[in-house]
């Protein structure tokens, strides 16, 4: 959902750059001041990974269910069509998760070049926790599956999640395979990149 997806690009490109930080450090104590190779390859990582796996997950569920998918915050989500304005929340949505990626890559990276690294693990998990409670605090709109003016005024009209209403489960659980499978593959190549230089 579009409360997750956003934090969601900035944790990811922290993290990244946590389970990276030796080979970066290293990197960027060689380069002596200059921006080294390291520094755009998790980079380019980043911004892929908000591009490429968060920005079409969260599209994907934003075009297929835009109240579940925005927390039932606004209605203009589900009146994109012919309608200049409204039409922008799409673009607007990508061009935020890939900005929000890139942030989180630039902060993390000062940090760790700035002798700062302790603050990068407690900042990604604050980003979480406070992503996580304004979830919670939307109860029970992520368990609901319909339309704005459903879950304003009609709430029993609305079915849960688990009850696949208009195909919401399965499309869920390919969005979710699909982020699973590539934040795995990215974790697992960073470090064994880490564990090749702790071995060279």
């Amino acid at each position: 959902m579009v409360q997750i997806d956003l934090p969601a690009a900035f944790v990811a490109s922290m993290f990244f750059l946590d389970v990276g930080k030796k080979i970066v450090k290293r990197e960027a104590a060689r380069a002596a001041g200059k921006r080294p190779a390291v520094y755009y390859k998790f980079l380019f990582r980043s911004v892929l990974y908000a591009a490429a796996v968060i920005a079409p997950a969260g599209l994907y569920l934003l075009a297929g269910w835009p109240g579940w998918e925005q927390l039932y915050w606004s209605e203009r989500v589900e009146n994109t069509t012919f309608n200049w304005v409204n039409a922008l929340i799409p673009a607007a949505f990508v061009a935020a998760i890939v900005l929000a990626g890139f942030l989180g890559h630039i902060l993390a990276y000062r940090w760790l070049t700035t002798g700062k690294e302790k603050l990068i693990r407690p900042t990604y998990i604050a980003v979480l926790v406070v992503v996580t409670v304004s979830v919670l605090l939307n109860y029970p709109a992520f368990l609901l599956v319909g339309t704005y003016q459903e879950y304003h005024f009609n709430r029993g009209a609305m079915a849960f999640v688990w009850e696949n209403p208009h195909g919401f489960a399965i499309g869920w659980a390919i969005i979710m395979s699909y982020f699973v499978a590539a934040t795995l593959f990215i974790f697992f190549k960073i470090r064994r990149e880490a564990k090749r230089v702790e071995g060279a």
